[in-house]
């Protein structure tokens, strides 16, 4: 049997590696006047070297210097110096082969070293065991660090993978033997049970209880509260868990998303129960957040439909309400004239429009009469049967929490519950209404008394928009939990904060912080008054109240654009299959998608990418099978099911992400350090319709968005599947920080989607520059310190004040926040979002909207007297649409309708389609590299600066469509690269 993978090559390397930073060579490799001593005992200068070096390889990473092995100029320079020796005297080291047996022996007689050793290898296994306990990430680098303590030299890399893999086995075992001690006998059965089939259906109870719902609606509330009571009467308590380590929790989750009933049956007792317990557990919060989710697009399409209609109703009656408009015109008309003649009004009405006609005219607009905002009694009426068949189920199936803000509301939650579970067919009076907005109340409170429908109404709207702010949190949820339980805890903040600096960008101390906006706010204030005076803003007018920046010129020479037609006709042409093969053959992506257990890369690679190209195109496994020669359904399912994740994907799309970023030619599109993230849209079809939500601006249509971030050079390092109707501005900062590659990003911009205050503020607090195109600039008012009127040019801009003593106040609080999203304790995205719906009074929301104004203001100053920003924001966002411009020419398979239901399955098709664009970005940048240099060689002159303007975004040499076929006779030229075409094949052509 192989043995089990839990290390990846990179992380091998970098346990052995040694270091090479300056940094890391004066920690690691300074020599005591003690070291000198011993060393100095060598009698020639190469053996001392060679001695010294062993010396520090022993040291760190805690290994011996390999016969053979070339070892980076920079350590050898920096030893080389502290003994006076010249560091080519290293070539004659160890001409002699019992020199280096001889040293060893000396290193360990005087500092102590000594070989591994069998008593060493099974006494610091047992040793692993509480440290794979505690995490699992980090064994590895936990046992070297133990073998340099004991002063023992590593051994090999494959007894380092076994004892770590023997150690998180005992972990797993321990944590199984946990989980199962912890769950009775009665309990053990009942998840047993859930291996069974369903009454009535062909699948396991586990398998009914994991299905997606289906489209919002009364039945789908009922199943999804079916399958959280079915799972819930198990009777597994969330506390189980307790003490065991999250990432061992979240592994025993993705198996059990992944094992079907006949899997977990071949399981032993333990193990099936572990798994079972975790995903039970896990299966609940998931139903919990999406039955919370369906009920809140339950609501929010009770309001969409209603304005639809009252759209509709506006559009009809246009032409009946026009017409009144043109009469009351006339009549108006009429009336002057017939007050300056002095003439009789009502005579001059009965010219225009005889008066039983005018009656009837009266009486008809009186009909078209609609109050202001939503007519809530309609509404309710509309909607009440369906509210009585939701409203029991919702909130009989949780428990409601909240700040004590919102008491009045649970207070009426609970009324509501025990009125639903009773028999009265009437609202009771003594019903709790503090909670009731002033908008509500004409409709709710009519002639005295409580209108019933528009009450219940009211109280779900209500519930709705708490639950999305934070106010309103349920018990055993995920998303909807509360906000102080999802940040670091106060304590250990207060830990962090005094134990060094936090992983902020912004001082500690909020007077600090304000004092230093203050003075660049005055400084930008200044420069541009005085450059708007003396006209000096480069394609901008501000006089008055006017604002204009005039649009940027085409920046892209026609030299480029011929230069860039002649190194595409020089790319070979190529099969996508083709292309991915050599890229993987390149970066090693393939080995990326181990086994979700095993860890082990698929004994195929090519099955892999033949599973990731049908994620990418959007062809689905089955055509995918039908369309290719390598792998049948059942293999290319197989494989999908156990090798390609989320993760996996990640880890792919950062190799290749490293790749294209170190290519020579990509250094000309861009400092790597730049980026910019932009959505893109794609339609819904068959069973995802009914999970998609419905923006207007993007379509009439169900659909979802790619959100994409993309460096300056081109390589889309993050995606992330979201819905169409969230903001994009929510998921900026997920992308800067959760990427996993080594993208340095300092700058980064978005277009007008991305942009918010709450945006403008994190970015600053975590250290990012954010940099985005504000549409309708003219429209965004500024925020300073001190009056307006200190700055005539701009006053007609300024909306009012910075609050200095709200941000003073809660800059803890913004720390705290700051940190948490840094950390990972909570993704930015989440708390974006419910900062964003929070009510008006809360003071985290506030304080940070009044930072991102501050930021903003800042920002806007910058960007009317810096052109070089604004060309540079419009050139990196034009690089993100023309990235799209490929993916949609890759996902074109079903008219580019996206069919999966699951979040995780759209999910899994944005990160098959960005790695499979990444991979032609990286073969582009190679290729374009090679022709290039072919245009070199046959004289042709290029200069640099016409190279930024080159894109690795083309396809048209390569054939997206068709059977998927992979060559295996693949014949590259003496170069191991694919030949150019020739020009005289061109000419052919």
């Amino acid at each position: 049997m192989p043995r089990r993978r839990v290390l990846t090559d990179a992380q091998i390397t970098a346990l052995f590696a040694l270091p090479t930073t300056e940094a890391d060579l004066i920690r690691h490799y300074t020599l005591s006047p003690d070291d000198l001593t011993v060393i100095a005992r060598r009698r020639r200068p190469h053996n001392r070297l060679g001695f010294a070096l062993q010396l520090c390889a022993l040291r760190y990473p805690g290994r011996l210097i390999r016969p053979g092995e070339l070892v980076p100029l920079e350590i050898v320079t920096f030893v080389a110096e502290q003994l006076d020796i010249d560091p080519d005297a290293l070539a004659d080291y160890a001409a002699r082969a019992p020199t280096r047996y001889d040293q060893v022996d000396a290193l360990r007689e005087a500092f102590g070293f000594r070989t591994f050793s069998q008593p060493d290898h099974r006494e610091l296994t047992v040793w692993l065991v509480p440290i794979a306990l505690a995490t699992v990430s980090a064994v590895a680098e936990a046992l070297m660090a133990e073998l340099r303590r004991r002063r023992i030299a590593a051994p090999g890399t494959t007894t380092i993978e076994r004892m770590v893999a023997a150690a998180l086995l005992q972990a797993e075992r321990h944590a199984a033997t946990k989980l199962g001690r912890t769950v009775s006998p009665d309990k053990r059965a009942a998840l047993d049970v859930l291996l069974n089939n369903h009454p009535g259906t062909a699948v396991s109870s586990l398998a009914w209880a994991r299905q997606s719902p289906g489209a919002p609606g009364h039945r789908s509330m009922a199943r999804l509260i079916d399958q959280l009571q079915h799972l819930r009467q198990v009777g597994i308590a969330p506390a189980v868990t307790d003490g065991i380590h999250a990432d061992r929790i979240r592994q025993l989750a993705r198996e059990g998303s992944r094992l079907t009933a006949q899997h977990l049956r071949a399981f032993g007792p333990l193990r099936r129960h572990a798994v079972l317990i975790v995903t039970v557990l896990d299966t609940i919060t998931r139903l919990t957040d999406e039955a919370i989710g369906l009920f809140d697009r339950l609501i929010g399409r009770m309001f969409r439909r209603a304005e639809r209609r009252a759209s509709a109703d506006l559009q009809t009656n246009a032409r009946s309400m026009n017409d009144k408009v043109r009469l009351l015109a006339k009549l108006g008309d009429a009336l002057f004239e017939a007050r300056e003649a002095g003439t009789d009004a009502f005579a001059a009405v009965d010219k225009v429009i005889p008066w039983d006609r005018f009656a009837e005219v009266v009486a008809e607009a009186k009909g078209l009469i609609k109050d202001n905002g939503p007519d809530y009694l309609a509404l309710a009426e509309a909607n009440h049967a369906l509210l009585r068949r939701i409203g029991p189920l919702f909130l009989d199936a949780f428990e409601f929490q909240g700040i004590a803000a919102v008491t009045g509301l649970l207070r009426a939650v609970t009324a509501l519950r025990t009125f639903y579970a009773g028999s009265r067919r009437a609202l009771p009076k003594d019903l709790p209404t503090g909670f009731i907005r002033r908008s509500w109340r004409p409709a709710v409170f009519r002639d005295g008394a409580i209108d019933g429908q528009a009450y219940e109404l009211c109280l779900f709207a209500e519930l709705r928009d708490r639950l999305r702010a934070g106010d309103v949190w349920v018990v055993g949820s995920r998303r909807y939990r509360a906000v102080e339980d999802q940040l670091i805890s106060k304590p250990l903040f207060t830990e962090m904060k005094a134990a060094g600096p936090l992983p902020v960008a912004v001082p500690g101390d909020a007077a600090r912080y304000l004092q230093d906006r203050k003075n660049l706010l005055e400084a930008r204030l200044r420069e541009v008054c005085e450059k708007a005076a003396q006209d000096q803003l480069v394609d901008v007018r501000l006089s008055g109240g006017t604002l204009k920046i005039s649009p940027l010129q085409a920046a892209t020479p026609e030299e480029a654009e011929r230069l860039a037609d002649r190194v595409y006709a020089r790319m070979p042409r190529v099969r996508i299959t083709d292309l991915l093969d050599e890229v993987a053959e390149w970066t090693g992506i393939a080995d990326c998608f181990t086994h979700m257990r095993t860890g082990l890369p698929a004994e195929e690679h090519r099955v892999v990418l033949t599973a990731v190209l049908a994620d990418a195109t959007n062809l689905g496994l089955t055509r995918m099978a039908e369309a290719c020669s390598i792998a049948s359904y059942k293999q290319l399912a197989w494989t999908a099911g156990w090798h390609v994740s989320e993760d996996a994907y990640g880890r792919a799309l950062a190799r290749i992400v490293a790749a294209q970023q170190a290519q020579p030619l990509a250094a000309h599109f861009g400092s790597g350090t730049v980026s910019s993230s932009d959505g893109q849209h794609f339609p819904l079809g068959g069973r995802g319709e009914v999970t998609g939500a419905v923006n207007p601006h993007k379509g009439a249509g169900p659909a979802f968005s790619f959100y994409t971030h993309i460096s300056d050079r081109y390589a889309p390092y993050h995606t992330k599947a979201i819905s169409v109707a969230e903001s994009e501005a929510a998921h900026v900062i997920d992308g800067l920080l959760y990427h996993g590659t080594d993208a340095g990003i300092a700058v980064h911009h978005v277009d007008g989607g991305g942009v918010s205050d709450h945006v403008f503020a994190l970015c600053h607090l975590l250290g990012f520059r954010f940099a985005p195109r504000i549409p309708n600039l003219h429209d965004r008012r500024l925020y300073i310190f001190g009056p307006a009127a200190t700055w005539p040019t701009l006053e007609p801009f300024i909306a009012g004040r910075i609050d200095e003593a709200l941000i003073q106040a809660h800059w803890d609080d913004l720390l705290r926040l700051a940190t948490s999203i840094r950390t990972g304790a909570v993704p930015a995205s989440l708390m974006l979002k419910r900062l964003g719906s929070y009510p008006r009074q809360n003071g985290l929301a506030l304080a940070l909207r009044e930072v991102g104004r501050l930021e903003r203001t800042l920002f806007t100053l910058e960007w009317l007297q810096n052109p070089p920003l604004r060309r540079q924001a419009t050139a990196e966002l034009n690089k993100g649409e023309s990235r799209n411009g490929l993916a949609r020419a890759v996902c074109f398979h079903r008219l580019g309708r996206i069919r999966d239901r699951t979040p995780e399955n759209q999910q899994h098709r944005a990160g098959g389609l960005n790695l499979v664009v990444a991979a032609i970005i990286l073969w582009n940048t190679v290729y374009m590299e090679r022709a290039i240099n072919a245009l070199h060689a046959a004289g042709e002159r290029i200069p640099d600066e016409l190279l930024s303007h080159l894109a690795p975004l083309g396809w048209q040499h390569i054939n997206l469509t068709g059977d998927y076929l992979w060559n295996a006779d693949r014949v590259p030229d003496t170069t191991g690269y694919r030949p150019l075409r020739a020009p005289a094949e061109l000419l052919a052509a």
